[in-house]
């Protein structure tokens, strides 16, 4: 599988080994804690007064209390939390570790993170946007009313406001009962993909735009460049890149192919 079908060569994201390291795109998604745990390993606290005056620390998060910009870097290795400088955080705005935000970005007000996320450089995490073991890669924006689940944003994505990657597929009454999930299966052209994983929401690749309250079904691969109009329902499998995709009643329509250059 071709990653630069999705994250392009160019793209000069921190932790991209790691990202190519896998045998799928997504294959990432269920290493995040552990890539976090290997950057923060060692670091010494700091910042962390700043972070009192700001923030109220609980035992899992910190809730801010009063916006600030982080003029150095602040790593609390209690919570596994690491902001780098430049980054705006507003107050109503909950982060729970073990997570990395990268410099300059944008945790806004109502934003919660929920654990197990990247946050790449100059990226947005907008007002109530939800976001869970995810990753942000360089100048990622869910800037309004989102939820990003087991996903990754590639390089100069944009989800519009309203935009749900979910994560969870349908279970029967018996996984209901016994607490289980079945690991993801996509269709593809060569046949059926086993993911390895119970939960996975969409993989969006570089320079992706996606219109308001779109949604994505579990398992979206979808390529570079690709355009999805506003109201869209993605259903899973992979989509090439430079496709552009909107919805034909509950029926999905690749209406034409994007040519380059794009």
């Amino acid at each position: 599988m071709k990653f630069t079908e999705y994250f392009l060569e160019d793209n000069n994201f921190k932790f991209m080994d790691e990202v190519r390291d896998g045998e799928y795109p997504w294959s990432v998604v269920g290493r995040i804690r552990e890539i976090i745990e290997n950057f923060t390993r060692g670091k010494d606290d700091s910042g962390v007064k700043t972070l009192e005056e700001h923030c109220h620390i609980e035992p899992y998060s910190l809730v801010v209390q009063k916006t600030f910009v982080t003029r150095e870097d602040k790593y609390l290795s209690s919570h596994k939390i690491f902001v780098a400088r430049g980054t705006i955080l507003e107050s109503g705005a909950i982060v729970k570790g073990p997570c990395y935000i990268g410099s300059n970005t944008e945790i806004r007000q109502g934003a919660y993170i929920r654990g197990n996320v990247i946050i790449g450089e100059e990226c947005v995490v907008g007002h109530v946007t939800e976001v869970k073991n995810s990753i942000f890669m360089d100048h990622a924006f869910a800037g309004h009313f989102a939820y990003v689940g087991d996903s990754i944003l590639g390089n100069k994505v944009n989800i519009g406001a309203g935009t749900k990657l979910a994560n969870l597929q349908f279970r029967t009454k018996q996984e209901i009962d016994t607490e289980t999930v079945s690991d993801l299966i996509i269709p593809s052209g060569d046949g059926p993909v086993k993911t390895g994983m119970q939960k996975l929401g969409a993989i969006v690749g570089d320079y992706c735009e996606i219109g308001c309250n779109s949604v994505t079904i579990p398992g979206a691969i979808i390529g570079a460049h690709t355009w999805i109009y506003p109201n869209t329902n993605v259903t899973k499998g992979f989509y090439e890149k430079g496709s552009v995709l909107k919805s034909k009643g509950y029926d999905l329509d690749r209406i034409r192919k994007r040519r380059p250059p794009y």
